[in-house]
């Protein structure tokens, strides 16, 4: 059975790549084109999330259940925040196609195909070591809130060890708290377990769970801790339900 885990999991990762050598000329060619007058990127983010898709569906060894879709409202501005269990949740976050702004760690803009995606997006780069970076990229995650695009954040920072929800870090919300800006938890649970923090080869058949709540409404000025506190809190809750419910 490792045997057969080992290769399926090698198959996935040939599809995938395959998938994302179809992907960069079409977005490439989609940039060109729409960037005169898709301020947002709204395109490609759909573009991106089409990938996505097809990339996990094709998987042999995940599936994906989805539950709350319906409180997902794409003509309005969100902080999209989600617990952080594995490299999956990159793509699985762009399953549920809500046009977004990631932020991402300066370095993946080195990454090929990656990085290349995440400059065509308009995604924020941050060097995590530069305090200079960290305040231009809150500057521009409030712009983002205040024209009118959303975004989408792992507030953990990192990925899970246990999977667990791990403490919140305050930079999404500190924009949610300056904006008004309502926050939409989504929940994901068996990521960690199809592919852990420490490996790269998928450890079987696996069930990803993504649960979208209700947005949490934010009013301008309110303390970032508070709002931090309660997200994580309201997450966490769903995290031991959905292992049960699913």
């Amino acid at each position: 059975m490792a045997f057969l885990y080992f290769l399926l999991s090698i198959i996935s990762w040939i599809e995938a790549l395959i998938c994302f050598i179809i992907f960069i000329p079409v977005q490439t060619l989609l940039f060109l084109v729409t960037s005169p007058f898709d301020k947002n990127k709204k395109i490609m983010h759909y573009n991106t999330s089409i990938l996505c898709k097809v990339v996990l569906a094709l998987c042999p060894l995940i599936s994906i259940d989805y539950e709350g879709l319906k409180n997902i409202d794409r003509s309005k501005p969100s902080v999209i925040i989600m617990n952080h269990q594995s490299i999956l949740d990159i793509l699985l976050i762009f399953t549920i196609f809500y046009p977004a702004k990631m932020i991402a760690k300066k370095s993946l803009a080195r990454v090929p195909i990656v990085g290349w995606n995440i400059y065509m997006s308009g995604h924020i780069l941050v060097d995590r070591s530069n305090r200079k970076s960290q305040i231009e990229a809150i500057r521009r995650m409030d712009n983002i809130l205040i024209d009118g695009d959303s975004l989408m954040i792992y507030p953990e920072g990192t990925r899970t060890v246990d999977g667990e929800i791990a403490e919140f870090k305050k930079g999404a919300f500190r924009s949610a708290c300056n904006t008004a800006t309502p926050v939409l938890p989504v929940v994901i649970d068996g990521a960690y377990k199809a592919l852990p923090k420490k490996g790269i080869m998928l450890k079987g058949f696996t069930k990803i769970k993504i649960s979208v709540l209700q947005p949490v409404p934010v009013a301008k000025g309110t303390p970032t801790e508070l709002l931090a506190e309660k997200c994580r809190s309201l997450m966490d809750f769903e995290l031991k339900r959905i292992r049960h419910a699913f």
